[in-house]
């Protein structure tokens, strides 16, 4: 509860970033870059523990995890989730940001929809190293 309490805190710092038009404000604003930066962390770490569930209740995952280390196991993880959290950006607008700053649900169902597309992209580019 304390962790959704604050990614909402720090997301709700996003909303004071957002110029009239929808769009994030950028420029020489410093306050608005941070409260940027500190927006698009919360929804990082929401969508690499959004990508996390989804893997292990994968159950291709769960067979061909058996075969690792935990240590393999934590790699790969980690490996695909960050590329997860990177792409899955360029598929969150502003508007989908602010959206999630103050509705828990679209919250839930923005991050879900980044992680589903662009979850097999990046287990197909994390084999192919």
């Amino acid at each position: 509860m304390k962790k959704q309490l604050g990614i909402l805190t720090v997301i709700s710092l996003l909303c004071s970033a957002c110029a009239t038009d929808g769009t994030l404000a950028t420029g020489g604003n410093t306050q608005a870059t941070t409260a940027q930066q500190l927006g698009v962390t919360a929804i990082k770490i929401a969508i690499n523990a959004k990508c996390t569930t989804e893997i292990n209740n994968q159950p291709a995952w769960q067979i061909v995890s058996r075969t690792m280390t935990a240590e393999q196991q934590q790699t790969v993880q980690s490996n695909v989730c960050g590329c997860v959290s990177d792409k899955a950006l360029e598929n969150i607008t502003a508007v989908d940001l602010a959206t999630a700053a103050i509705d828990p649900t679209a919250r839930a169902k923005i991050v879900s929809h980044a992680v589903t597309r662009t979850l097999n992209q990046c287990v197909a580019e994390t084999l192919k190293r």
